[in-house]
């Protein structure tokens, strides 16, 4: 009898400290459940019993109740989504692309695209990959399959501003689009690389013909040259200087051999008799 009624105040300290250890844990979960730390490019969004309250926690520690409030977290960064398109071009190319494209969700309204779409992982399933694969048709469809390649950099402008359009209503702001590749089927290609051969033989005797007419210039410009300076020199050459060059270059002694009538050669007016009693 003794043992059993000494049991019973042992019973009752257990139970007292029991209760006190759970009233104590029920105080530091709500004390812990009162604070949310917001981190650097975050914002929160605070609902009462799953209402979404107005405006937006930025960084930094803010107090909830317990039990009753709760706090989303919605990242605000730069983010990056990268999808593979297949599209026809205008000329029934088919052609695939890869598309990343940078994106993030405006900080003072990350509310309403918690409130209206949900997470960001719902944002890009729903809304943006949907957004940017429809750009990239409607774009690429504008345009031969070649012309993709040739104008690249206004094909990626055209798609970005396509894709701007599209999720500004969802308070998504695109910060760049960049087409990382394309890809045509392998007919195409080697059609597109027979044509770039083409060209370069066209190119090449384009360049031969130029070269030969500009040779062929060359030549016809010498010749007027030559001849307008013969004419020239037919012009100034007269019997008198023929005479007097004759004279100049002669060297005083007669040839062995004079004409018949006794002239010498290139002397036209000195008598041969003259010439050789001077001798």
């Amino acid at each position: 009898m003794n043992s059993g009624i000494s049991s019973l105040p042992n019973t009752k300290g257990l139970r007292a400290a029991l209760l006190a250890g759970a009233i104590v844990a029920v105080v530091l979960l709500a004390v812990g459940g009162a604070f949310v730390t917001i981190g650097p490019g975050q914002r929160g969004v605070l609902m009462t019993f799953g209402a979404v309250h107005n405006g937006v926690l930025d960084p930094g520690l803010h107090f909830k109740l317990p039990f009753v409030q709760s706090v989303a977290r919605m990242d605000v960064q730069v983010q990056n989504s990268q999808t593979s398109e297949t599209a026809a071009s205008r000329d029934l190319q088919d052609v695939s692309s890869t598309v990343a494209t940078n994106w993030h969700i405006l900080p003072a309204d990350a509310e309403w695209v918690y409130q209206h779409i949900g997470t960001e992982s719902d944002l890009v399933h729903r809304v943006i990959r949907p957004a940017i694969s429809n750009s990239v048709k409607a774009v690429t469809a504008h345009y031969n399959a070649e012309d993709l390649i040739i104008h690249r950099d206004a094909v990626r402008n055209e798609i970005q501003a396509q894709i701007t359009s599209e999720l500004q209503p969802y308070r998504v702001v695109i910060d760049s689009v960049n087409i990382t590749d394309f890809h045509f089927s392998s007919q195409f290609a080697a059609a597109i690389e027979r044509k770039q051969i083409a060209q370069q033989r066209a190119l090449q005797a384009r360049y031969e013909l130029q070269q030969a007419k500009v040779l062929a210039q060359q030549r016809v410009v010498e010749a007027q040259a030559q001849s307008q300076a013969q004419k020239l020199l037919q012009q100034t050459l007269t019997p008198e200087l023929i005479q007097q060059q004759a004279v100049a270059r002669w060297d005083g002694r007669l040839p062995s051999v004079v004409g018949g009538k006794g002239v010498l050669p290139m002397i036209g007016n000195v008598d041969a008799s003259f010439a050789a009693r001077g001798k």
